[in-house]
C-alpha cells in the first residue's frame, strides 16, 4: 500500500515550531541553573590554619582536600603572600605602619562545584574539616549560599509549572497538527476499510510517517536552537558554559524523543476519530 501523503511540509514545520519553542524554553531554564551554580561556585570557603603549620601538612591536608567530591580548587595562601595582597589594597603607608606585624594566618582558599553544593553538605564538610588539629576556623557564606539554594528551589518550581503548560500545549498543537492532515486522507482510510484492510495495516503507515515528522522536526528544531545559541555566543554574549554543559546535548536528546513520541502518540489519537466511521460522519 502507498503510505499516506500527509501535507508534509505545513505538518513538518507547524511541529517544528511548537518543539523549537518548547527547547528555547528548556534553554533559558538550564541557563537561569547554570548562573546559579556559577554563583554558588563563585563563592570562597576559607580554612584558617594555627601557625605555624609545617610544609608536611599542608601538603598532607591540600591532597586531602582536593580529593573530597565537593571541592573544585583548592590552594594554600602563607601569610606573607596573603600580607602582599593586603599592601595592594591598603597601599604600602599602612603596612608600614604596622610595623612588620602580619594579622593573616596560613589559610587554605577553596570553591566548591556548583552544581554538588548545599547547605547541608558543606555543613558536614566542616564538621571533616575541623577535626584536623591545625585547623582554627573555617569562614564562608553561608547565608548567601541558603540565599542562593531558595532562588534555585524557586527556580526549579515555577520551571516545572510552566514546563508543563508548555509541554501541553505543544502536544495539543502538535496532536492538532497530525489530525488535520490525517482528515485530509479520511476517505481513503474508509475505503481501505470497505476492501477489508485491518486496523493495524491502515494504522502503520500513518504511524510511521507521524514518527518520522515528529523526530525530524525535533532535531531541526534541535539544530535552529544550537545555531542561534552559537550565533549570540560569537557575536553577542559569550557563553561556553552552556554550550560545553553535557544537559544541553541532554535537552536536545530530550527534545528529539518527546518529537517522535509526540508524532507516533498523537498520529495513534487522531487515527481514532476516523476509523469505523460511516461515509456519512466522514462527510
Amino acid at each position: 500500500m502507498r503510505g499516506p501523503q500527509l501535507p508534509f511540509t505545513h505538518s513538518l514545520f507547524t511541529v517544528m515550531l511548537s518543539l523549537f519553542v518548547l527547547g528555547v524554553y528548556g534553554v533559558f531554564l538550564l541557563l537561569g541553573q547554570i548562573v546559579l551554580e556559577e554563583a554558588r561556585a563563585g563563592l570562597e570557603y576559607r580554612i584558617h590554619l594555627y601557625a605555624p603549620v609545617a610544609p608536611q601538612q599542608v601538603e598532607q591536608m591540600l591532597h586531602w582536600l582536593r580529593s573530597q567530591p565537593l571541592v573544585k580548587e583548592a590552594e594554600f595562601i602563607p601569610p606573607e603572600e596573603a600580607m602582599k595582597g593586603f599592601q595592594k589594597i591598603a597601599g604600602e603607608d599602612f603596612v608600614r605602619a604596622m610595623e612588620g606585624f602580619n594579622p593573616f594566618p596560613p589559610t587554605f582558599r577553596i570553591n566548591f562545584y556548583g552544581n554538588r553544593i548545599s547547605s547541608d553538605s558543606v555543613l558536614s564538610f566542616t564538621y571533616r574539616v575541623l577535626e584536623w588539629e591545625m585547623v582554627k576556623e573555617v569562614d564562608y557564606p553561608r547565608k548567601l549560599l541558603e540565599v542562593l539554594e531558595k532562588r534555585a528551589a524557586t527556580l526549579q518550581l515555577v520551571g516545572l509549572g510552566v514546563g508543563v503548560v508548555m509541554v501541553s500545549v505543544a502536544f495539543l498543537l502538535i496532536f492538532h497538527t497530525v489530525r488535520l492532515a490525517i482528515f485530509a486522507r479520511r476517505l481513503e482510510i474508509r475505503t481501505m476499510e470497505l476492501v477489508g484492510a485491518t486496523r493495524s495495516f491502515i494504522e502503520r503507515p500513518f504511524l510511521i510517517v507521524g514518527l518520522f515528522q515528529g523526530t525530524m522536526s525535533a532535531l531541526i528544531a534541535a539544530v535552529l536552537i544550537h545555531a542561534g545559541l552559537a550565533l549570540v555566543h560569537h557575536y553577542l554574549l559569550p557563553m561556553p558554559a552552556v554550550l560545553q554543559d553535557w544537559r544541553l546535548k541532554g535537552l536536545y536528546g530530550l527534545l528529539v524523543a518527546f518529537g517522535a513520541a509526540v508524532g507516533y502518540l498523537a498520529s495513534k489519537l487522531a487515527l481514532r476519530r476516523f476509523l469505523g466511521q460511516t461515509l456519512e460522519k466522514l462527510i
